[in-house]
């Protein structure tokens, strides 16, 4: 059988030329609708009624003009020892990360929980980490205006980790508590979840690791063996090396990514520390 190469090779080109073409348009498509990609924010009506069992009250935090986030500050009924700002993670609202509030008030902490923006009842949104990083520090001046500040404590989950650093890197609070973290925001996109995107195109860039560098209080990372999300090799154990006798590591066996504060290990070891 005569086989026409001359052919063949323009098929191959088509095919090779409609793989870029697609490549590129999803890279258009993740360039322009990040925040969709990355962040999954549950909204809320703005007059959804919370429902806790235990003492809370609602605030509204100004960060910029106009714009406003929704938060949580649970009280605690033990003989109070401080506060914590509690930066949570990519996904849900705070009608759901407000369910985890027990186990810090238990220990004897009140406990703020707050909504990025565009998440829950939190107004606007985000085109770039210095809103997101702005934000998080005007959570926790506003924290400042009401507990002393060797009196509160920052807990970063997932994505609230790179956040939680960055505040503790430019402040002095009591301690630094990363769930879950992420050795760079950056890094963990383009070469653990999707990797065929190139790191220029990613518009948000929350380095941990630098910021981790100049924070002073005593910082515990708790992660699960088994997170297979951000893999505790590549991150929690690299965010450590940083800073060996200035990081506790609390691995928590058979522990994935979600579901770490429903364990007993990490209830006995959160005990501990605070």
């Amino acid at each position: 059988m005569k086989i026409n190469f001359p052919k063949l090779f323009r098929r191959l080109l088509r095919v090779v030329f409609t793989l870029l073409l697609l490549y590129a348009l999803s890279l258009v498509f993740v360039y322009f609708k990040q925040e969709r990609f990355f962040f999954n924010p549950k909204h809320l009506e703005k007059d959804y009624v919370f429902k806790f069992t235990e003492r809370f009250e609602e605030l509204d935090i100004p960060v910029a003009e106009d714009i406003k986030l929704n938060a949580l500050l649970f009280k605690t009924q033990q003989t109070r020892k401080g506060v914590i700002v509690y930066y949570h993670g990519n996904a849900g609202a705070i009608h759901e990360w407000g369910k985890r509030a027990p186990l810090y008030l238990d220990n004897g902490y009140d406990i703020l929980f707050f909504d990025y923006r565009n998440y829950g009842k939190s107004d606007g949104e985000y085109c770039n980490t210095e809103q997101l990083l702005n934000d998080s520090e005007t959570v926790y001046n506003f924290v400042k205006q009401r507990y002393p500040e060797n009196q509160i404590i920052i807990l970063g989950y997932s994505l609230g980790s790179g956040l939680a650093t960055y505040v503790a890197s430019r402040n002095r609070p009591k301690m630094l508590i990363l769930n879950a973290p992420y050795y760079s925001w950056k890094t963990l996109i383009t070469e653990e979840i999707a990797p065929p995107i190139p790191e220029y195109l990613i518009k948000y860039d929350i380095p941990t690791y630098q910021y981790l560098k100049t924070v002073s209080c005593p910082i515990n990372i708790f992660y699960g063996t088994r997170d297979f999300l951000i893999h505790p090799e590549t991150n929690a154990k690299k965010l450590q090396a940083l800073k060996p006798n200035g990081i506790n590591l609390h691995p928590i066996t058979d522990g994935g990514h979600n579901g770490l504060h429903i364990t007993k290990q990490y209830y006995d070891e959160l005990k501990k520390i605070l």
